[in-house]
Parts: structure tokens; sequence; C-alpha cells
């Protein structure tokens, strides 16, 4: 897991963030998460974009990525998704042990 730099690196992008907050929306729907095919469908961009936002997203700890056949399913992390809270609960004195 990244730290809440790298966390707020990745989410820093508008395009990455449209597309964190599109796996949300989708979270909330499909048990399985949403497909890199659904978000371009959605978001109305191209795969390779959304490809390389998926991978910063992932490398930052905030998703999860499984692979179904040919179909690459996206959820948010718990993880990712409690290093934000915890970090929101107390900005002054968080400390995520990276350096």
């Amino acid at each position: 897991m990244a730290g809440v730099a790298a966390v707020f690196r990745a989410l820093s992008n508008p395009n990455r963030l449209k597309v964190y907050q599109q796996i949300c929306k989708a979270a909330a729907r499909a048990k399985k998460g949403i497909t890199i095919e659904q978000i371009c469908s959605a978001l109305k961009m191209k795969q390779p974009a959304v490809s390389h936002h998926v991978a910063g997203l992932a490398a930052a700890g905030l998703i999860d990525r499984v692979k179904d056949r040919w179909w690459v399913h996206c959820a948010p992390s718990a993880e990712g998704l409690a290093l934000i809270a915890r970090f929101a609960k107390d900005p002054a004195g968080f400390d995520d042990g990276v350096k």
C-alpha cells in the first residue's frame, strides 16, 4: 500500500479522479466491480487512457483489479478508503509511516 502522498498524487489528475469516482459509483451497484470497457463507455474516454489511469489508481492502492478471462474488473480498495478516512479524521496528527 502506498502512502497518503501517493493517494493524493493519483487523485490530483482530473481524469484519474473521474475514473476513480466512476469505479466508486459502480461498486455500489455491481458486486464484481466495473470493467474498463464500462468505464470507457460511461466517461466517453478511450481504452488506453482509462487503462493508464486505472494502473495509476492501483499503484496508489486505491483500487483492486481482478482479471476474469479477458475482462478486468475494478473496485475501490478497502485499504485505500480506510487510509483516506484515517487522514480525514486527523490530518495534523496523521502518520502513515512512509518516508
